[in-house]
């Protein structure tokens, strides 16, 4: 049940991505792995669950009811800090409208050739 969760929030990402956006990128990318691919594509969207926590108990205490949970959304990109800036705002605007909160707000890194940003 709960290995589900990241899973799931990364379709709905993917899903709901606005589809004109993903034209102007054929190369977007989600995922949810960290591993570095051979040949990566950009910009790429990486999605990862935080560790979470039970809330919402009940007497019993036999069930989960409810988890508080958070992800880790980062977008890298091979052009500009200003194709993060767009990607990462579609995604922000996916994850409000499932109702999670923004912890922090973006923090760019430009390491090399590549153009990173993390909320």
């Amino acid at each position: 049940m709960l290995d589900m969760l990241e899973s799931q929030v990364l379709t709905r990402i993917k899903y709901g991505f606005p589809q004109k956006l993903k034209d102007k990128y054929p190369n977007l990318t989600f995922t949810n792995s960290d591993r570095n691919e051979d040949d990566p594509k950009f910009p790429t969207v990486y999605v990862h669950e935080m560790p979470s926590s039970e809330t919402g108990e009940d007497m019993e205490g036999d069930e989960i009811n409810a988890v508080l949970s958070a992800f880790q959304i980062e977008v890298t990109t091979n052009t500009s800090q200003s194709e993060a800036k767009t990607v990462l705002d579609e995604v922000v605007k996916i994850m409000k409208k499932m109702r999670y909160k923004v912890i922090a707000l973006p923090e760019f890194q430009n390491p090399t050739s590549t153009y990173r940003n993390l909320p």
